[in-house]
């Protein structure tokens, strides 16, 4: 098996109790926010579908730190709707944080975004990357691209960082395995890592199942298992 290394952004509910104070809105409605924005079980996925592989998780919710965003606002399209890489608004554009200052932004990135990175740089040098996500079946108020297709599976790729022949492999994979499959559609693109090959699959949330017996996420986790990879 290649090396291999899947990337988890999105899985975690942690918030940390140092975080708490930068919220504006009840405890209750940030866990409900976090709990909605969550990839869910995308950590047991990647467990249950790659077992031998290297799993970087992001340590905490993504409404705390998305470390899938550029930390630089002037270069993250969803920093306009309060979704950069610290938000400030749900998934629905109510304001849930207040504004950060220079300091406890660059507190917050240097704490949970910078150390992150490196170890996802590291585990990816080499090794062929998947970007492991889920998304919502209708699309949010948020989404800057929202009117395109919603298949069942989204391959995203980059050019030069997806071989064109990877993504024909991928394509056939799984919608020989029943999926309907689109490509950058309506997430495009995937992350540099600086792995030698890198993927992004974004899976509807509906098909997803329950982790344990629920066929639906037996049937996902097969599929997934048997992914062609880069060798």
């Amino acid at each position: 098996m290649p090396k291999l290394t899947v990337h988890v952004p999105h899985a975690s509910l942690h918030i940390p109790e140092e975080a708490w104070s930068d919220f504006l809105v009840e405890r209750s409605a940030v866990e409900r926010e976090a709990l909605a924005s969550a990839d869910l079980f995308t950590d047991q996925m990647a467990h249950d579908a790659w077992p031998d592989a290297k799993i970087i998780e992001a340590p905490v919710s993504r409404i705390v730190v998305d470390v899938e965003r550029y930390d630089d606002d002037s270069r993250e399209e969803m920093a306009t709707v309060g979704r950069g890489a610290l938000y400030t608004h749900d998934h629905r554009q109510n304001r849930i944080r207040k504004d950060l200052s220079a300091p406890r932004r660059a507190e917050l990135l240097a704490r949970y975004y910078a150390p992150h990175w490196a170890r996802l740089s590291e585990a990816a040098a080499g090794a062929t990357l998947i970007d492991l996500h889920t998304y919502p079946l209708e699309p949010w108020l948020i989404e800057r691209h929202s009117d395109g297709p919603r298949p069942e599976i989204d391959i995203g790729f980059t050019a030069d960082l997806t071989p064109a022949g990877w993504v024909r492999s991928l394509t056939r994979h799984f919608a020989d395995a029943g999926y309907d499959v689109g490509l950058n559609t309506p997430y495009g693109g995937v992350i540099d890592a600086t792995a030698k090959a890198a993927v992004m699959i974004e899976i509807r949330r509906d098909v997803v199942g329950r982790p344990g017996a629920d066929p639906k996420w037996q049937r996902l986790i097969h599929v997934l298992r048997n992914m062609p990879l880069v060798r």
